[in-house]
């Protein structure tokens, strides 16, 4: 898809897993595409939801392979949470309905969403048609995600232990750059106070973002001295249908050239 669309580059950031960053390696020498490799977590800081980019990331760190699996658990209590948060507000499944959907992966907003709606006794709460034929039935799994389950939503799970400021610095301890993904719903006391604990970098060009967004937050990131970086946040047509691949504003081969500037200086780097 990447070079069917002439781009000179692609990272898989993948949510709390690396395990497609050696595939992507792979890939990019079968395909001519260079590859960077990344990662998204999930971070909480001020009750706010955030995601923080880790490029140049290290798949086979050990250091990461245990952080990672550390927080797969907490991620794994934080779901059992969130069905039961779901239940109190009246939906009615389990957790075996939520298998179904997600098998042995962590349950995403797609996998609560069908796991409600595969339950008859769902299928007419008013809260859902809009899932299912209204306003939101464009991209439902997405929609129901930030509706119900991110920072200040009813079934909203804080994850303590997984704070912003701490992710940074252990990105920046494993040789990785951090960057603020889709910073859109991020007031700026906030992104300041990233900045002022270690964060690197502002994903500027995004879907999320109207053009004086941008223009906005690029002219933050210059002034701090943040790395600016490009996402179109592409889910497959499946979980977000109106995001194009590469489908982003400013998503120009010298971002990619700045990061690997940046990645000199880290500790790791991924040979050619």
């Amino acid at each position: 898809m990447a070079r069917s669309k002439g781009l000179g580059a692609i990272a898989f950031a993948d949510h709390n897993s690396v395990g497609n960053v050696e595939e992507g390696f792979r890939l990019s020498g079968e395909f001519g595409i260079e590859f960077f490799s990344c990662l998204e977590l999930n971070t909480f800081h001020n009750g706010l939801d955030l995601h923080i980019l880790a490029f140049s990331i290290d798949p086979r760190s050990q250091a990461l392979k245990n952080w990672l699996e550390s927080i797969h658990q907490k991620k794994q209590e934080q779901a059992n949470k969130r069905v039961e948060k779901l239940n109190e507000l009246g939906f009615v499944f389990t957790w075996d309905d939520l298998r179904k959907f997600s098998g042995d992966r962590l349950p995403t907003g797609m996998s609560f969403l069908k796991a409600i709606l595969s339950r008859e006794e769902n299928r007419h709460d008013p809260r859902l048609q809009p899932y299912i034929n209204g306003e939101r039935s464009q991209s439902p799994y997405v929609s129901f995600y930030r509706d119900y389950l991110r920072g200040g939503k009813p079934a909203f799970v804080e994850m303590e232990d997984i704070s912003t400021i701490a992710a940074i610095r252990r990105i920046k301890e494993l040789g990785a750059i951090s960057v603020l993904a889709h910073p859109s719903d991020t007031a700026e006391e906030n992104i300041q106070d990233l900045v002022e604990n270690g964060l690197e970098g502002l994903e500027v060009y995004s879907p999320y973002h109207n053009a004086q967004e941008q223009e906005a937050f690029a002219a933050f990131a210059k002034k701090q001295g943040l790395l600016i970086t490009a996402g179109s946040d592409f889910h497959g047509k499946a979980v977000k249908p109106d995001v194009e691949l590469g489908g982003v504003e400013g998503d120009h081969f010298a971002i990619l050239l700045n990061l690997k500037e940046r990645q000199k200086k880290k500790r790791w780097k991924k040979n050619p």
